[in-house]
């Protein structure tokens, strides 16, 4: 038997049992009205069209038992008034019971279409590209999407039921409760921390700038907040490198200028001095002059820089040996590494990468790079040079053992003007040239150091050519 046709008979063979009773018994007693038993049996079950036709059934009965009442010589009033209430009080259940099922089926419309909505709700905040979060008034975290996890670096079960606030910076941790109160008390769709930088903190540690937008969401009585955190890591590099840009466009038509309203200036000075150092005799004067060759010298060298980082010829690419290069370069500077007591060590593999390149432009690189590690061991150390193929590309080291650079400092060092030498020994601009030169030619640099152990630089550059 089917579940609808069992559904059925169980309330039609009360009914039957009813109209049995209905016939034994005498008109006087209002049996007929129990006919509404078997649709309070019904009760347990919604579909309309059993309460429909269960009535149907109970008036049909009902019907049938006044006739034969009536039929067998019974009083008619009885039968009339007690049929009649039968009648009234069945259509009367039934009429409930239809109204309760239309209720019921309303309520279970209802929340089919709350749950097919939070459903859709959660699948739409897990496929975002960008990282979604749920958090409740108390700043729980009720739901994250993947971008969250990538985010932050945390599993989905390590966020859900924390609070909001492992997430924010330490520094920020305090005031923003509070600032989370505020939101509540006004809810509306708005970005976070208006003219404020914002940070994630990831579960590493480490810091990264994000954007915040804040959407209230009200399920129920409860008020939710859906946050929407935006990764603007890559933003800020581009912006930054986009300023420094700007900045040294500014300081190509400042360069400009000083080369000729300056330069002129100090190629007479330095002509004359270096004239009058000559025709004198006198100690103290020649001591003079020579402190003003000296300088002018020096104002001529950061003239040049200014101009090398501003405008910066075209390269003139052609095989380039590096080894030689840098050998060359070595052979240079051998008086002042004696001097300063510095042991070189080279290190170069069997097969001396070749690259195409700018020879002048690579021997700039070097240079500066030596001199700089000349500076940092004023007391002798040991000069390391490495050079080597690795990942289909030339790859040269440049270690000292010197000083080394500060934590804070390392990430500035290749900005312009920025230098970690005394005043006056040092103008910012040797690393930036560096910088600019290696990646025109589709190269990077970087630079790894530790205080009091030195400081080591790794170009890596693209081969050109053959090996020897």
């Amino acid at each position: 038997m089917s579940t609808s046709a069992f559904r059925l008979a169980v309330p039609v063979a009360a009914a039957t049992a009813i109209f049995l009773l209905d016939l034994l018994t005498p008109n006087g007693l209002a049996i007929p009205v129990l006919y509404a038993i078997s649709l309070l049996i019904a009760l347990r079950w919604t579909s309309d069209a059993v309460v429909l036709t269960l009535a149907v059934i109970c008036s049909v009965l009902t019907v049938v038992g006044a006739i034969i009442a009536s039929s067998s010589g019974d009083s008619f009033g009885p039968v009339v008034i007690n049929r009649a209430l039968a009648l009234v009080i069945i259509w009367g259940v039934s009429i409930a019971l239809l109204q309760r099922g239309t209720a019921r089926a309303g309520q279970a419309a209802a929340e089919a279409g709350r749950l097919h909505a939070e459903d859709f709700f959660r699948m739409a905040v897990e496929s975002a590209p960008t990282g979604m979060l749920v958090v409740n008034e108390k700043g729980t975290i009720e739901l994250v999407n993947e971008q969250i996890e990538r985010q932050f670096g945390y599993q989905r079960n390590e966020l859900i039921g924390r609070s909001v606030e492992i997430l924010v910076p330490e520094r920020h941790r305090g005031q923003h409760p509070e600032n989370r109160a505020r939101f509540l008390a006004h809810p509306e769709s708005r970005p976070m921390g208006r003219g404020r930088d914002l940070f994630g903190l990831r579960k590493d540690g480490s810091e990264f700038p994000v954007e915040i937008g804040l959407n209230p969401i009200r399920m129920g009585d409860a008020l939710r907040v859906l946050a929407v955190v935006v990764d603007i890591t890559e933003r800020k590099m581009i912006q930054e490198r986009l300023h420094k840009t700007e900045r040294l466009a500014e300081l190509g038509t400042l360069a400009s200028g000083m080369a000729h309203e300056i330069g002129t200036p100090m190629n007479v000075i330095l002509g004359r001095a270096e004239y009058l150092m000559h025709r004198t005799s006198d100690e103290a004067t020649r001591k003079g002059l020579s402190t003003i060759v000296t300088q002018v010298e020096r104002i001529t060298k950061v003239m040049n820089q200014l101009l090398a980082v501003a405008r910066r010829r075209p390269t003139e690419r052609r095989a380039v040996n590096l080894g030689q290069t840098i050998e060359n370069n070595l052979e240079m500077v051998q008086e002042r590494l004696a001097r300063h007591k510095i042991q070189v060590e080279i290190a170069f593999s069997d097969s001396i990468p070749i690259i195409l390149a700018d020879a002048d432009h690579m021997t700039q690189v070097f240079l500066n790079l030596i001199m700089n590690a000349i500076h940092a061991m004023p007391e002798g150390g040991v000069l390391r040079v490495g050079l080597a193929r690795a990942d289909g590309q030339a790859r040269i080291t440049v270690a000292d053992t010197g000083h080394g650079i500060p934590p804070e400092d390392l990430p500035k060092i290749f900005d312009a003007f920025f230098t970690t030498k005394e005043t006056g020994k040092g103008t910012g601009l040797g690393l930036t040239v560096v910088k600019g030169i290696i990646e025109e030619h589709g190269g990077t640099i970087t630079a790894e150091s530790e205080p009091g152990h030195g400081t080591t630089f790794t170009i890596t550059l693209p081969l050109g050519g053959s090996s020897p």
